[in-house]
Formats: structure tokens, sequence, C-alpha cells
């Protein structure tokens, strides 16, 4: 692992008007993609998930410290910057790879890869507000949500609808694109605010300007003169970034000894005309991070040691209404995932609750039988004696009332509320029964009160309905 920084813009972003925001991502335009790799995309990135699952472990470890850290001192430890942001950027690279942005396989690294066509820039360690790091998790939720919403809505249809034309045309479309870099963006934006990187709130959802008409993606302006990046006002010596004092041969991008022809992001391998940020071949006028005002021939964040505003990200109309469609699909998704999911917890609880109410009643029912059964055998002792039978009926009222006390204190599922009230009503009914033999008065009376009552139809559809009702608990899903 490197011994400096992943960060590797010099200045801070208070010293450089114009650009909008500390965390910048570039991403080269669409170019071809072989459909092997296209069609077996999630497998080949296998090796990146193991990797990524142990390092993203040790990055909840360390943003942990680095939380008490900025905390106390205000200003997040370079130890954890410099771990976070190597993490941010490894983890940048695999999405925008699953997220057909380039067919290049990530590398496996923390530094930035001046070679990858897509690249991240963390400016240079903060002084941090102390009470937005206290309560940085409850600040991330907005943003968090948005993310998540966004992320949904761009990884469910429309990325089917990617692989496809990524498949059967071998590049993914401009607009698709534009769009999936601006979500991939701004999810990234989000980590490094979320991990205390930048104390700049996420931002740039749809991109850092008006949309730019599709019009100009038919004929990007051949001359730099016509797109107005010329000598003047433009990146020309007078008026512009020429010479001095901006990025001209002094002091240090010209041939020698800076980053020129041999070695460097010249025409050849470079980031230059071809497949780079150039108007030709790459996002020129039809957006990304081109002609306004933009990444001219060398790319911008190998030549030039600022973060100039070419890291702005132009959407095309198409684009910003896709990213449209990406949060109202995901709000769909994320709604029907809700719904699913208290479902299932639904199920889930039902099924807890059927489980604890059938132990809970048959607890009750065999109280209830060893009760009876004393009952039973003491009613025989008294051979027929009514001043003997009488009390032992009403003890046995007590013991039906117990029962359907316990009962109505169960909470029972829904399918079983039904047969759960009968059962309660056999059991007032049979403990109101007992209760009226018990204050009869002799033989006559007890033997007319039992036949009125129906205490023994009473005391047989209790036996079936506390059958039914167990039947029904135990079949509850």
């Amino acid at each position: 692992m490197s011994t400096l920084p992943y960060y590797q813009t010099p200045g801070s972003p208070e010293q450089m008007p114009g650009v909008p925001h500390q965390v910048q991502m570039a991403v080269a335009g669409p170019a071809s993609q072989q459909r092997v790799t296209v069609f077996f995309r999630w497998f080949m990135a296998i090796p990146h998930f193991f990797v990524l699952y142990f390092l993203g472990i040790a990055a909840g470890v360390v943003a942990f410290l680095g939380w008490w850290g900025a905390l106390f001192t205000g200003q997040l430890p370079e130890f954890a910057a410099t771990y976070l942001t190597g993490y941010v950027r490894w983890t940048t690279r695999v999405h925008a790879y699953l997220m057909l942005l380039t067919d290049v396989y990530p590398p496996f690294m923390f530094d930035d890869d001046p070679a990858y066509p897509v690249h991240v820039e963390v400016g240079p360690r903060q002084r941090l507000n102390r009470v937005a790091v206290f309560f940085r998790y409850f600040l991330a939720i907005p943003a968090g949500v948005l993310a998540t919403l966004v992320l949904f809505g761009a990884g469910t249809i429309f990325a089917l609808v990617a692989w496809l034309i990524a498949l059967f045309s071998g590049r993914l479309s401009a607009s698709l694109h534009l769009a999936f870099t601006a979500v991939l963006r701004y999810a990234t934006r989000f980590n490094c605010y979320f991990y205390l990187l930048t104390g700049d709130y996420p931002g740039g959802l749809f991109g850092d300007g008006p949309a730019v008409p599709v019009a100009a993606l038919a004929a990007p302006p051949a001359d730099p003169a016509a797109a107005g990046y010329a000598d003047p006002a433009g990146y020309g010596t007078p008026g512009g970034y020429g010479t001095p004092p901006g990025y001209g041969t002094p002091p240090g991008y010209g041939t020698p000894p800076g980053d020129g022809t041999p070695a460097g992001y010249g025409t050849p391998g470079g980031y230059a005309t071809p497949g780079g940020y150039a108007t030709p071949g790459g996002y020129s006028d039809q957006g990304g991070y081109a002609a306004a005002p933009g990444y001219a021939t060398p790319y911008a964040a190998a030549a030039q040691p600022s973060w100039p505003a070419s890291w702005r990200l132009l959407l095309t109309s198409g684009a910003k209404q896709l990213v449209g469609w990406f949060i109202g699909i995901g709000v769909l998704f994320y709604a029907l995932w809700v719904v699913l999911f208290v479902a299932l917890v639904a199920t889930g609880t039902q099924a807890v609750s059927s489980a604890v109410a059938v132990v809970r009643v048959q607890s009750a029912a065999d109280t209830l039988n060893t009760n009876l059964l004393s009952w039973e055998n003491a009613t025989q002792a008294c051979n027929h004696k009514l001043t003997c039978v009488t009390p032992l009926d009403a003890k046995a009222a007590g013991y039906f009332s117990d029962f359907a006390g316990t009962l109505q204190g169960i909470s029972f599922p829904g399918t079983a509320s039904a047969a759960a009230a009968k059962l309660i009503t056999d059991s007032t009914k049979a403990a109101a029964d007992l209760n009226l033999l018990s204050q009869t008065t002799s033989a006559a009376q007890y033997d007319s009160t039992y036949t009125s009552s129906g205490l023994q139809a009473t005391l047989i559809a209790f036996d079936t309905d506390h059958q039914a009702l167990l039947n029904v608990l135990n079949t509850t899903p």
C-alpha cells in the first residue's frame, strides 16, 4: 500500500474558484465493449466482491475511529482519509464496471490508476464542523434515501435494458451512459460525505448545468475555435488559461519535464483526442466532461494540478429524464419492497403468534382437564349427597371461568379469532350452568336444572371447539 494519501489534488477547493464540489468523478465516454464480458459482467466482478467485502468491514472500523478523531480534532485523521479514499475509489471503479460504463476490468488497488477510464478525485482533508460530524449519520439520511432510491431505480429495469443494449449493440447508449455516470457520481459523493472525507453535502445528481441539446451530438465542432476554446477568452494565450498564468508550457506541463508526449498524457496511450474527454470520441457538446468549459485535449486530472471547472458533468435532456425515471422507478420498487417486507414480517409474526397461542391454549386445557378429573372423582365419592355435590359444582364453574379468562388473555392470529371466541363462549356457558346447579336445594331441582341448562351439550361443544381451535392454530402459516 502506498504511503502517500490517495487524494492527489494539491490545492484545496476553497482556493479554486468555480469548483462546485470537493469530490469529483470523471468517466470516459461510451466505447465499444466485448459482448462476452458484458454477458458475464457480474460473474467477472466476483473476485472484487470478495475482496471488497473484507475491505468494507475494515472501512467500517476505520470510519468509526475516524469519526472520533474528527469529533475531537475537527479533521479526519490522515490514516482514515487515506484508507477511506482508496476504498471509495476502488468501489467506484467496480460499480462503474458493473454499470457498463467501461469494459476495462477494474484494477485491484486503492491508488488512482491514470490508465483506467474512471477517476475519482477527493480533495485534501478539510476542517470539519464538529457539530456536523457528531450528527453526520443523521444528516446523511436524506441523501442516503435519495441515493438508495436512484440506485434502486437504475439497478432494476434500466439495468436490464442497459445490459441488453450493450449485449446486442456492443456499447451503452450515450443517454444511459451519462445517466448512470450521474448516479454513480452522486453515490460516490454520498459515500465520501458519510465517511467524513468531505464536508460538502452530496449534490449534482442531475448534472452541473442546464441540459445540453441533443442536436449537438450529431455534429460536434471539429475546429476548437468554433467551440469557443481557441485563443480568445479560451485556453489560448490572451485572457484565458494561456501561458501566463494558466496551463501553458511553464511551469510544468509542457514537453520537458512534464506530461508531454513521452510517458505522459499526450496523443498516444493517454486521455488525449481519441477516447478521452476531447471533442471527438469523448463527451463533447452532447454532455459529459468536454467542451464546456472542458476537458481539452489532455485529461484534466493528469495534465492540470488543480481542480478545473472541466470536472463539471453536463447531461443531455434525455439523460436528465432518465435520472428522473430512476428516482420514480426506485420509489415504486422500494414501496413494493416495503409492502413485501411488511407482509413477510406479518406472516412471520402470525406464525410466531400461532405457535405461542397453541402452547398457551394447550397448557390451559391441561390444567382444566386435571381439575375436572379431580371434580369427577370427588363427585362420585359424594355418593349422590346433594350437600356434597353442589359445592364441587361451584368449584368446577370456577375452573371453566379461569379457562375462559386465560383464553381472553391470549393474542390469537386473525384466522383463529373466531374459533377462540367460540371456545370462550362454551367455557363461559359451562361455568354458568355449573353455577346454577350449585345453587339447587333438592335432588328434583338439580335434575331439572341439569336438563334445562343443556350442560351435557355444552361440554360436548366445548370439546369440539377446543379441537377446532388447535387445528386452526396448527395450520396457520
